[in-house]
């Protein structure tokens, strides 16, 4: 299987070990007979350049040693990868594509599609009008326009789409652009999460706090909480203990995340380095 993704673009994707994961995935696999049905399973790590229009390029010898893809990260790549995949009759395994894909009949969901879920929490809470602020990262700008042209199928008004860096008047900008815009009520951030280490949320945030959008007016919704189980139960978040101007905008955030009831993502890497299962100098709070 090969394992797609930019995983050299920025310190916080590089934090996702890719190949302590697939090896613990496919370890654990190969051990159980219900599921490996007697066949023996590898994982390859597949690198996306950052630049998008160079990102399938490492795709084009995986014909050879894959017979299965996991990724691509970066959305504006699933055409390109998707029309591989079909070509070699190898299933591509995918939770970042956005919106119908016509012809990729290889290409596999396995979670529920995160802007149908972001969907689902606006048409309850009748939040109609929607900004898109995306980090200025190639693939954060894929999914910030990927996300809107979806929601706008879907009849939703997406009427702000702009990329945010760490520079604060980029953000009071971006955010000057908010206020202008007639009607927004939620504000979707395509960019790592603060309490990751993001440091676009980071400024973005605070910045809302200082021009008082953080009151309630606005919204604030991180986009990739939806795509993993970020741990949320007696979980301190040093980010928001050490910050005081960000604790109080981080009243305006509504996190939609996938549930992990049983064992969280940190107990789960924690129980996996007991088991001797991945190196013992990992620090599952750093992953």
């Amino acid at each position: 299987v090969g394992v797609m993704g930019p995983w050299t673009c920025d310190p916080l994707l590089a934090q996702a070990l890719p190949e302590v994961a697939s090896r613990l995935a496919v370890t654990r696999l190969n051990r159980d007979p219900r599921l490996n049905k007697g066949y023996w399973w590898d994982a390859v790590v597949l690198t996306e350049a950052c630049q998008t229009p160079q990102a399938v390029t490492g795709l084009l010898n995986a014909e050879r040693y894959a017979t299965g893809l996991v990724g691509p990260l970066n959305p504006a790549t699933c055409g390109a990868a998707g029309l591989l995949a079909t070509a070699w009759n190898k299933p591509l395994v995918s939770w970042a594509c956005l919106g119908d894909v016509e012809g990729l009949d290889t290409l596999v969901t396995p979670m529920p599609e995160p802007a149908g879920v972001l969907h689902v929490i606006l048409r309850f809470f009748r939040w109609a009008h929607v900004a898109v602020l995306s980090a200025p990262q190639d693939l954060w700008r894929e999914v910030g326009q990927g996300l809107a042209q979806d929601l706008r199928a879907r009849g939703l008004p997406v009427t702000v789409v702009t990329a945010v860096g760490i520079q604060e008047d980029e953000a009071r900008e971006a955010l000057r652009r908010v206020q202008k815009a007639d009607g927004v009520r939620v504000v979707v951030m395509c960019m790592h999460s603060v309490l990751l280490g993001g440091e676009e949320q980071r400024v973005l945030l605070e910045k809302a706090e200082d021009m008082g959008l953080a009151d309630g007016t606005y919204v604030f919704i991180p986009y990739d909480a939806l795509t993993y189980p970020l741990p949320y139960r007696r979980v301190p978040y040093p980010v928001l203990a050490n910050n005081t101007k960000l604790r109080r905008a981080y009243d305006a955030v509504l996190t939609i995340t996938i549930d992990s009831p049983d064992v969280t993502f940190h107990e789960a890497l924690r129980q996996a380095k007991e088991a001797y299962e991945i190196p013992a100098h990992i620090n599952p709070t750093q992953v």
